[in-house]
This record gives structure tokens, C-alpha cells and sequence, in this order.
């Protein structure tokens, strides 16, 4: 998530400009987590509840159509669940996450002379970076603008972002090159 560093927040020493790259990617990887969190829970609850309605069916004998629909749609929500790989991608950000966090963490209790371990910094950075996946750029950027509010930057720092862009950040990418800096 190394994009945008140090655009906006010039007035920032190196070592701020790259906290403020590890906090937005602790951001982005806590969200990127959520959602595939959701997605399972969503896949098992409709997987349950066309389960228990296949049952019902059988027991009830409303008639093998509606079983035999029933039981297609526990298959459809268990191989989607299964090809996403939801389980697995929130593992890794969860992981991804606590890696940030423990390098955040090394950066700010080396108060002394932080200035001094910069290149080391930023060459943990890399390394877990480079086990990220591509990185969603609206979700970033709406992590970026997180992390300014979060800072008490003025709102005219902040990209704008259109509502779709953000509703579906955690879908696809699409219309990123639409999205303006106010500046």
C-alpha cells in the first residue's frame, strides 16, 4: 500500500510519512479482513438455511423440485465460499495486519533517533508488502482519507471519492483513475 505516502502530508518527516503508509495499510487489511469475513459468514448462513429448508423439504415431501433446488444452492454457496477462498484471504490480512502493527511498534518505541533505522523501516516495509496481494486502489484511497481525518487534516487534503466508488471498494476496482485530488 506504498502509494500516497507523502503527497498530501509534506510537512512530515520521513519516518511520519511512513508511519502514516504502515496505519493506512493496518487500515486497508483490518477492512480487506472484515469483508471476507462477512462474505463466509454470509456463504454458511445460506448454506445453513438452504440445508435446513432441503430437510424440511424432504420431511414435509413438498416434492423433489424443490429439494433437488434446495440442495443446488447449498452446492453454489459452498463452492463460491470455497473459490474465494474467504477463510484463507482473511487469514492473510489478519496476518498481513499484525505484521504492520508489529513494525508500527518497533518504529515508535525506537523514539531516540528514529530518523537513524529508516532505511531498516522501510525495508521491513517492502517485505511485507511484498506479500500482499494487489491492492484494491479505491479502498486505499479511502483509507488515505481515514488516516488524514484520523490525523485533523483539513478536508480539502482528502481524494474525492464518488458513493459507488466507495459501496463497492471491496468488490473491484473501477473508475480509479476517476478520482480527483481537491488540491
Amino acid at each position: 500500500m506504498s502509494q500516497k505516502d507523502g503527497g498530501i502530508c509534506n510537512d512530515l518527516s520521513k519516518i511520519d510519512k511512513l508511519l502514516f503508509g504502515i496505519r493506512r495499510s493496518i487500515r486497508y487489511h483490518n477492512r480487506r479482513r472484515a469483508h471476507y469475513d462477512r462474505l463466509h459468514n454470509l456463504s454458511m448462513f445460506l448454506s445453513a438455511l438452504a440445508g435446513t429448508a432441503i430437510i424440511a423439504s424432504i420431511l414435509g415431501k413438498m416434492g423433489s423440485p424443490w429439494a433437488l433446488v434446495l440442495a443446488a444452492l447449498v452446492t453454489v454457496f459452498s463452492i463460491l465460499d470455497l473459490i474465494v477462498g474467504t477463510t484463507k484471504m482473511a487469514r492473510l490480512h489478519h496476518d498481513l495486519v499484525r505484521r504492520f502493527i508489529s513494525l508500527e511498534k518497533k518504529i515508535v518505541t525506537s523514539a531516540d533517533q528514529p530518523d537513524d533505522g529508516y532505511a531498516e523501516y522501510w525495508s521491513e516495509r517492502l517485505d511485507i508488502e511484498a506479500d500482499e496481494p494487489p491492492p484494491m486502489n479505491v479502498l486505499n484511497m479511502v483509507c488515505h482519507n481515514e488516516m488524514l481525518r484520523a490525523m485533523g487534516y483539513p478536508i480539502e487534503d482528502q481524494v474525492e471519492i464518488k458513493w459507488y466508488l466507495r459501496w463497492f471498494c471491496n468488490w473491484f476496482d473501477w473508475r480509479e483513475h476517476s478520482i480527483l485530488n481537491k488540491q
